[in-house]
C-alpha cells in the first residue's frame, strides 16, 4: 500500500504485490515483458487463473468517499469485480486490452478496510488499484509512486541477456566495473559508466550445449597492479582454454588448456572462483568442471600454472553447481568445498558425504556459512535439493541438524526475525509445475526455521512462480537486511515489494560503505540503494577478503 498526498487530492495505491501473502494456487506473478506491455505498475501483476478470491487490508487515515480505479487486462471470457468492505463494484474489470477504469465511489472508514478481488472468471491480469479523492485520477498521476519510498535507482545498464554478471575494478579508478557473460559463454566488459571496453564472441559450435547453466568467469587483480583481469573460458583454434585476459583490452595474458577432456564433451557446471590457498593474498583460481561422469576440481596460480587436480567419476550435478574456497578452520588458508566433498588447500580430501548423498539429484544447490550452534566454528548451511536442509560442522561434516523444505534450492542465514533469539535459517523451497497444463515449471516460497532447526512458518501461503534468489547485506548501512525475489523481507518474515526485477547480488557497489542491491532481468542490470542509508564513506571492497568472498565469488547457485 502506497499513500500519495498532493495539494488537491489524497490517493492510496494498492499494488498487485499487496495480494501476495495468500496468493491462491493457480495465480501467477507476471511482468510487463511477459504481458507484452510497455509498463506495469512496479513491473508486477497477478494473473487471475484461480476463482479463489484475493484479499488485503487497507489502512485509511480518515473516513470519507474515495473513487476506486483499477488497471487490468484480459479477454472476452475473463473478468473480476472488487469488494470494499461490504460494497461491490457494479462494473467488471479484466475483459479487454489493458485499461485504467473508474470503479465508482466507495466509503472507506478510518482504520482497517477489507479489499477483495472477487467474482473471478479466469484469465484477467491486474497490476494496481487506487482509491483517491480525485475523481479524475489518471494512471500518469501514480506512475511516479512506484516502489518503496526508500528505494532509489543509482545506475542502470542496458546489457546483453545474461544470467551471470561479475564485478571488479578493471581500470584502476576505484569504481565498480563488470563482466557480462552470456549463456553461450560470450564475454563483454563494461566500465562503471556503462561504456563497452571489449567483447569476445564465443563460437556457435556447441553453443546450445553451453547455454543451460551459468557461464564461468571472474574479475580479479591477479598481478596486483590495481587493475582486475578477466579469467574466463575461450575457444581458440577449436580447443578450449582457460585464459586470464587484460581487463581493459581483452588481450590474453596467460592461458592453459581448459581442464576437461577434449571435445566433444557435455557442458554442465563450469565455475571459477578466487581462492586463498597460501598465507599470501588471495590469488589462486579454483576451477570446477562437470562433464557428467567425470568431474574435475583444479587449482591454478595467478599465471595459470596448475597446482593440483582432484577427479571424481560421478554423474552430472552430483557435486552441485559451484565451487567454494572458504577458510573453515580459520587458519588464514582456504579449504575448497564442492558439493558433499571438502578438500584442503593442497587438493587432499578432508571429508565427503557420498554415502549420505549418493544420488546425483540430491546435490548441494547452495551453501552459506555461519556459526549456527554458537561454538565459535564455521558451519555449513546447505540447500540440498529434495533431501532438504543440512547443517554441518564445517571441518568434520557432523550433522548439527537437518529438516525438509520441498526441493531446497536457495538458502540464507542470519538474525532476521524480531523477538526471535539466535540465528534463523530461511530456505527458498522450490516446487515444480506441470507445463502440459500451463503451470509454471518453477515456483518457490520461503520456509523459516529457528537456530535449532524447528520449522516456524512459510511465506507466501502458496509458492510464487519463478526461481528467485536471496541477497543479504547492509542496505541501511547499519544492520543486515534480507531480500528475496523482488521483496525486502521484513522482521516478521514476510515480503514488501522493493524492486521491479528479481534481486541478483548485493555489495558495496558505490564504495560509500552501505550495500546496494543489484537486480538483473529483461536485458538490464540495475543498482538500487537506500535513500536513508548511513554511509561511512569507507569502501568495503578495499578489504580483499570482502572483495573475494562477497563481491567476486558470487553465483545464483
Amino acid at each position: 500500500m502506497i499513500k500519495s498526498q498532493t495539494n488537491t487530492d489524497f490517493t492510496i495505491i494498492v499494488p498487485a504485490s499487496d495480494f501476495v501473502d495468500e496468493i491462491p494456487k493457480g495465480n501467477y506473478l507476471t511482468n510487463a515483458k511477459e504481458q507484452k506491455q510497455e509498463w506495469l505498475f512496479n513491473n508486477t501483476g497477478i494473473l487471475l487463473n484461480s476463482e479463489t478470491n484475493l484479499m488485503t487490508k487497507l489502512t485509511v487515515p480518515d473516513t470519507g468517499d474515495y473513487h476506486l480505479f483499477v488497471r487490468s487486462s484480459g479477454n472476452e471470457k475473463s473478468s473480476f469485480k472488487v469488494i470494499v468492505n461490504d460494497q461491490i463494484t457494479s462494473g467488471i474489470f479484466g475483459r479487454d486490452k489493458i485499461s485504467w477504469q473508474n470503479g465508482g465511489v466507495f466509503k472507506l472508514r478510518k482504520g482497517i478496510n477489507d479489499i477483495k478481488i472477487t467474482r473471478i472468471r479466469g484469465g484477467a491480469m491486474v497490476d494496481v488499484l487506487a482509491f483517491s479523492k480525485n475523481p479524475n485520477l489518471k494512471i500518469e498521476d501514480i506512475q511516479q509512486k512506484q516502489l518503496n519510498e526508500d528505494v532509489v535507482l543509482i545506475k542502470e545498464y542496458k546489457i546483453p541477456e545474461s544470467n551471470a554478471v561479475k564485478f571488479g575494478d578493471v581500470n584502476g579508478d576505484r569504481k565498480t566495473d563488470f563482466l557480462v557473460l552470456e549463456r553461450d559463454f560470450s564475454a563483454t566488459v563494461y566500465d562503471n559508466s556503462g561504456k563497452e571496453l571489449w567483447h569476445w564472441k564465443a563460437p556457435e559450435e556447441y553453443s546450445k550445449e553451453r547455454s543451460e547453466f551459468e557461464a564461468p568467469g571472474v574479475l580479479w587483480d591477479f598481478d596486483n597492479d590495481g587493475r582486475a583481469e578477466v579469467a574466463h573460458w575461450r575457444m581458440i583454434g577449436g580447443k578450449e582454454f582457460l585464459v586470464i585476459a587484460d581487463g581493459i583490452t581483452g588481450r590474453i595474458k596467460h592461458k592453459t588448456e581448459w581442464p576437461t577432456q577434449p571435445l566433444p564433451h557435455v557442458y554442465n557446471n563450469f565455475r571459477l572462483a578466487v581462492g586463498k590457498l597460501t598465507k599470501n593474498r588471495p590469488n589462486e583460481l579454483a576451477v570446477f568442471t562437470d562433464m557428467g561422469n567425470t568431474i574435475n576440481i583444479t587449482a591454478y596460480d595467478n599465471r595459470l600454472k596448475k597446482l593440483w587436480q582432484h577427479t571424481e567419476k560421478r554423474k552430472k550435478d552430483n557435486l552441485g553447481h559451484y565451487i567454494y574456497p572458504i577458510d573453515l578452520d580459520k587458519d588464514g588458508i582456504d579449504e575448497v568445498l564442492v558439493g558433499s566433498l571438502l578438500l584442503n588447500a593442497n587438493g587432499k580430501e578432508i571429508w565427503n558425504k557420498f554415502d549420505l548423498l549418493p544420488d546425483n539429484h540430491d546435490h548441494a544447490d547452495s551453501y552459506k556459512f555461519a556459526d549456527i550452534n554458537g561454538d565459535g566454528k564455521t558451519d555449513l548451511v546447505t540447500a540440498n535439493s529434495e533431501t532438504g536442509i543440512f547443517i554441518y560442522d564445517g571441518m568434520t561434516a557432523n550433522i548439527i541438524w537437518q529438516n525438509v523444505a520441498e526441493h531446497t534450492q536457495q538458502i540464507q542465514v542470519g538474525n532476521f526475525l524480531k523477538n526471535m533469539p539466535g540465528l534463523q535459517v530461511v530456505a527458498g523451497a522450490r516446487t515444480y509445475g506441470n507445463r502440459k497444463f500451463g503451470e509454471p515449471y518453477l515456483s518457490s516460497q520461503l520456509y523459516w526455521f529457528n537456530q535449532s532447526g524447528d520449522f516456524l512458518f512459510k511465506w507466501p501461503g502458496n509458492p510464487v512462480n519463478g526461481n528467485p534468489d536471496f541477497v543479504k547485506g547492509y542496505w541501511n548501512g547499519r544492520t543486515e537486511q534480507l531480500f528475496w525475489y523482488k521483496f525486502l523481507i521484513n522482521d516478521n518474515g514476510k515480503g514488501q515489494l522493493y524492486f521491479p526485477e528479481p534481486v541478483f547480488h548485493m555489495f558495496d557497489f558505490t564504495g560509500n560503505g552501505a550495500e546496494e542491491v543489484i537486480t538483473l532481468g529483461s536485458g538490464y542490470l540495475r543498482i538500487w540503494g537506500s535513500k536513508s542509508a548511513e554511509k561511512s564513506g569507507k569502501d568495503r571492497k578495499k578489504d580483499e577478503l570482502y572483495l573475494k568472498n562477497t563481491v567476486v565469488n558470487h553465483t545464483h547457485y
